[in-house]
Formats: C-alpha cells, structure tokens, sequence
C-alpha cells in the first residue's frame, strides 16, 4: 500500500457485512463510473473483504490505503487513477 497520506474520497461505499461477491460487483461498477483519479472509500465489516480488496486493487493497479472510517472502524481507500483494467468483479 502507498505509503503517502490519500486523497478525500468521492464516493464512499458501505458494504457492512456483505460477501466479497457482492461487494466486488459494487466496486466495479463505481470504478466504471467515476473519471480516472476518482477516490472509493470503502467501510466493510468482514475479514473476508478486507483481505479479497487489497488482491483487487494490485490485480487492477488501483493504490490502496487502509483507513480509519469516521466511526472507527477498518476501512480503505482506493485511488482509480492506477493503471486502468477492465474492473470485473474478480
């Protein structure tokens, strides 16, 4: 993960607790959505994403920070102005 401070995000996406599956799909969709550059925050409460998302990010080139959300809480922040792949949700 990039060791400099990341930018403020755009868009945030709250998955809760929702499955990677679901999650991933959600991510690429945003990532189609929003310009190059564009800043996802993204709040999970499962292991299982939080792990799945920084694979996600380095298969994409998209840097990845792990953050602190306002309540606390793990989250991270990915910067799509990486090299730009088809963002499918694997």
């Amino acid at each position: 993960m990039p060791a400099d401070h990341p930018p403020a995000a755009a868009v945030v996406v709250d998955a809760g607790g929702e499955p990677w599956a679901r999650v991933a799909a959600v991510l690429a969709a945003r990532t189609r959505q929003l310009p190059v550059g564009g800043i996802i925050d993204l709040v999970t409460d499962d292991p299982g994403v939080r792990v799945a998302v920084t694979e996600w990010c380095a298969r994409h080139g998209y840097p990845v920070w792990e953050v602190t959300t306002v309540d606390g809480g793990p989250g991270f922040r990915i910067d799509t102005g990486g090299v730009r792949t088809d963002p499918g949700p694997g």
